[in-house]
């Protein structure tokens, strides 16, 4: 039998090590950076997550606000450190009207492009409202996140391309160690070829494609000097834009690259300790939950990502009506996310009762 004393020294002794234990897995988990690259149908929206601080790169649509506030607390956001403005397209900020109203941001990046639609001016009228400190990004500068950290401003240059609006898109290239991510906004061939010219490493294990995959953007020298392990394309299904096009796919196959797409796997989230990565995708169908994981060294997958036939396309309906709609149709982007119920064709929703949508109309 143990004297008293030693049980007590095996107690401390034991409630030492599981203390032990849970800072070892706070540290491992604070040093992983995570980028988020979220489904907000035909637009843009990144959180970029590290030791505790957040990165928010556009929001979407204005309609996308609810979806990504609510992706925001899902991940633990309460605040965010910078709220990024790649440019002042709708399909970019105005999601980040709904977000800037509900979450305290530190300081606001913005293209510093004229943008004249009421959604810009909204954006600039609540920055001001919330006396948030508001900068320009320009080519040159570095963002301080964290010092384990490289966050490089890498283009709009400091004269402006023109008076386009998607050239001058902010670009940002984060490194960790020795995993990078190249995010291009709406950036296209100009802006590609200066962010060349000028002599930065371009390099990239991540590339967020270019306006969403158009043919406007993604060139031959680009992709040569990137060299991206995977390719990520933010888009919604079945735009009206043609996005992405099969030029770009073809392309970034011929270079070599993975390509994932919101519009097919849903969000896309990337996880790395500086090493090696996870790519895992996440898409709700009324079957299941199509979840897939990469590593640089394997693959480990379960379900199966539906293909962009007519038969196989994924619909989204609302369990507060009986219509089944495309994701990128606008009665279907009004749908609160803990109403979304997903389907893995028309057959499977037809089977579930519900009715094609008589604003998209589909099969």
């Amino acid at each position: 039998m143990i004297k008293s004393g030693w049980k007590r020294l095996l107690q401390v002794a034991l409630l030492s090590i599981l203390v032990a234990a849970l800072f070892s897995a706070t540290a491992i988990a604070s040093n992983n950076l995570t980028v988020h690259f979220l489904d907000v149908g035909q637009g843009d929206s990144e959180l970029i997550q590290f030791n505790n601080k957040n990165i928010l790169v556009d929001g979407g649509v204005q309609d996308m606000g609810p979806r990504v506030e609510s992706y925001l607390r899902d991940h633990g956001v309460s605040s965010l450190d910078i709220v990024v403005a790649t440019h002042p397209h709708e399909d970019h900020i105005g999601g980040l009207l709904k977000v800037l109203n509900d979450f305290p941001a530190k300081k606001v990046l913005d293209s510093g492009q004229p943008g004249t639609s009421q959604t810009y001016e909204s954006f600039l009228t609540l920055i001001d409202q919330k006396n948030i400190p508001y900068k320009v990004g320009q080519r040159g500068q570095t963002i301080d996140l964290d010092p384990s950290l490289k966050i490089e401003v890498l283009s709009p240059p400091a004269a402006h391309f023109s008076d386009d609006l998607n050239q001058n898109s902010i670009v940002l290239k984060i490194t960790y160690n020795q995993v990078s991510f190249l995010l291009m906004g709406d950036a296209g061939f100009e802006a590609e070829k200066s962010i060349t010219v000028a002599g930065y490493d371009l390099k990239s294990t991540i590339l967020k494609v270019g306006h969403h995959g158009s043919s406007s953007a993604t060139g031959q020298a680009f992709l040569n000097a990137v060299q991206p392990a995977i390719s990520i394309i933010e888009v919604g299904a079945g735009n009206d834009y043609g996005h992405p096009t099969q030029q770009t796919l073809a392309s970034l196959q011929q270079a070599g690259s993975e390509t994932y797409r919101t519009d097919l796997d849903g969000n896309i989230v990337v996880t790395t300790d500086g090493v090696s990565y996870t790519v895992s995708t996440q898409k709700q169908s009324a079957a299941s939950t199509v979840s897939q994981t990469k590593t640089s060294d394997y693959i480990q997958s379960t379900g199966a990502i539906a293909s962009t036939s007519a038969a196989s396309q994924q619909f989204v309906g609302s369990t507060k009506s009986n219509k089944y709609h495309y994701p990128s149709c606008s009665a279907a982007q009004k749908i609160k996310p803990a109403n979304e119920i997903w389907f893995t064709g028309s057959e499977d929703a037809r089977s579930n009762g519900y009715v094609p949508c008589g604003i998209c109309h589909p099969p």
